[in-house]
């Protein structure tokens, strides 16, 4: 799967500093979330985001270049992994050249904001789980093998809480992609079938044999010692 994906969990701030206005949020975990999927915490590739480390508003980050508002970036981050979970270190610009970035920075220091979301591409071949958590299922839940981290923003609400259709259309839009790339999965590996031998030429029919004429050859004898008696 190509696309980009966005995940947004429970929100939990670990840690605020007012002085430097950098805030620590735990920006994704191993749980199972409402789009039936686990996202593996081992397998995040940073490499991208930390040399790039945008910090959105609301994911507002995407698009032609001249689409979005430059404003939406609200700050740079640092992105890393720590026991088992998936922290950022979000620091917000300043008010003098950013003010969304000043209001949103006052409002997570105050707590009405809480959540972060992370924009990501799935890496490798994942699997759906076993038992009840099997495809089709009634818990079916699909383990990503890793993902590559884009960028990360503050929400207003998670958008993995699929409380709006908007949400809901996309999770079941990701749920069907996941099952086409498992039936194309399992079709690729299915035993093809044995060609069909090619057809033997049939083979060519032999020379009909002439059969000898028994008259013949005596009237040509008789020709023979006629022609030898007159030279005599």
């Amino acid at each position: 799967m190509d696309k980009i994906l966005m995940r947004a969990f429970v929100p939990e701030i670990r840690k605020k500093n007012t002085d430097t206005r950098t805030v620590t949020f735990v920006a994704s975990d191993g749980s199972r979330d409402s789009a039936h999927t686990v996202l593996n915490q081992a397998g995040w590739d940073l490499k991208r985001f930390n040399a790039n480390p945008v910090i959105g508003y609301n994911h507002e980050v995407y698009g032609a270049w001249d689409t979005k508002d430059v404003d939406f970036v609200i700050g740079k981050g640092r992105a890393y992994v720590e026991d088992g979970k998936l922290l950022a270190d979000i620091t917000f610009e300043p008010k003098e050249f950013n003010e969304l970035a000043e209001k949103v920075s006052q409002k997570v220091l105050f707590g009405s904001l809480n959540a972060v979301s992370v924009g990501f591409l799935p890496k490798g071949q994942g699997r759906w789980g076993d038992g009840e958590e099997a495809r089709g299922e009634a818990n079916e839940t699909y383990y990503y093998a890793g993902q590559e981290l884009l960028e990360i923003s503050v929400v207003n609400i998670p958008a993995n809480a699929n409380a709006t259709r908007k949400g809901e259309d996309l999770a079941a839009e990701e749920l069907a992609a996941l099952y086409a790339e498992d039936d194309a999965r399992k079709k690729a590996q299915e035993p093809q079938p044995e060609p069909e031998p090619e057809p033997e030429p049939e083979p060519e029919p032999e020379p009909e044999e002439k059969g000898v004429d028994a008259e013949s050859v005596l009237r040509e004898a008789d020709l023979i010692l006629a022609a030898s008696a007159a030279i005599v």
